[in-house]
């Protein structure tokens, strides 16, 4: 940066001087003009020299003012502008970071206070906690909370219908999910627009009513999930693995889709796009 101001200042500095030169040269041609052919009194000559002078030293000025405000909104305001981006960028990433340090400290603490199913049958604080922190983070920090519910088993189907989904109506859009073992998880319920499960495994996973638009779920495991009443709108299901007891609603295509129906006792092979549409 300061490479690109002292080439933009002594481009200015070349361009005051031109037009100084000019000006002077203008100024000459003037006066030699007018003394050429109007006789003017030696007492009057300083006067109007000096009055050429002030009228180019008041031009200069101007030109400097101009060129002043015309390097601060045209060439340095696009550098400031991309400082001040970077910086919040950097304060929103730090933001982002408290936030999910503050909420696994917390949760963690929960966790041995109280036993694994006082929590599964009253989830409302960790609910409140949890889906208060999803509004604030990214995509890829979300994944870390949806990891630290699942090895603290807190996403596992519950079938009790008093209690409650964790992350009902929460907002995992975005959120990185992919090559995580989220068997069991319970989904119902949850905002997963645009969120990535390729190659998870979600065998017996529950998406009941979840919103699934424009998310990819390529080489997942879908093994005896319920994706009943579920907001499948452009939903990438290329090569997942599905079976007989994979819950979809009557008017689903699995073939449309590019699914694979397996056996409940085989585990889903991973095929790259690429080898798939070959075969095709």
């Amino acid at each position: 940066m300061p490479e690109e101001k002292q080439s933009e200042q002594s481009f200015l500095l070349k361009l005051v001087k031109r037009f100084q030169k000019t000006l002077s040269s203008f100024i000459n041609t003037i006066a030699e003009a007018i003394t050429s052919s109007v006789h003017i009194p030696e007492v009057a000559i300083g006067p109007i020299v000096g009055a050429l002078i002030s009228a180019t030293t008041t031009l200069v000025i101007g030109f400097l003012t101009i060129s002043n405000i015309f390097s601060e909104q045209f060439l340095y305001r696009p550098l400031q502008i991309q400082d001040s981006n970077a910086n919040y960028t950097l304060e929103l990433d730090r933001y982002r970071q408290t936030i999910l340090t503050d909420y696994l400290t917390q949760t963690t603490q929960l966790t041995l206070d109280n036993p694994l199913w006082k929590l599964q049958q009253n989830p409302y604080l960790l609910r409140a906690m949890t889906q208060t922190v999803l509004d604030e983070i990214d995509g890829e920090r979300k994944r870390y909370i949806i990891m630290f519910l699942q090895d603290t088993n807190l996403l596992t189907f519950n079938d009790k219908v008093s209690s409650p989904p964790l992350l009902k109506n929460a907002n995992l859009t975005e959120a990185k999910l992919n090559n995580l073992d989220l068997s069991g998880a319970n989904f119902s319920d949850t905002d997963l627009t645009k969120a990535n499960f390729n190659q998870a495994n979600l065998h017996k996973a529950n998406l009941h009513k979840a919103k699934l638009n424009n998310a990819s779920l390529t080489n997942a495991d879908l093994r005896g999930v319920n994706f009943t009443n579920t907001d499948l709108t452009m939903t990438n299901f290329t090569n997942a693995c599905y079976d007989q007891f994979t819950l979809f609603d009557d008017k689903f295509d699995r073939a449309k889709a590019k699914m694979r129906l397996i056996s409940s006792f085989d585990n889903c092979p991973v095929l790259s796009i690429e080898k798939d549409i070959k075969n095709k």
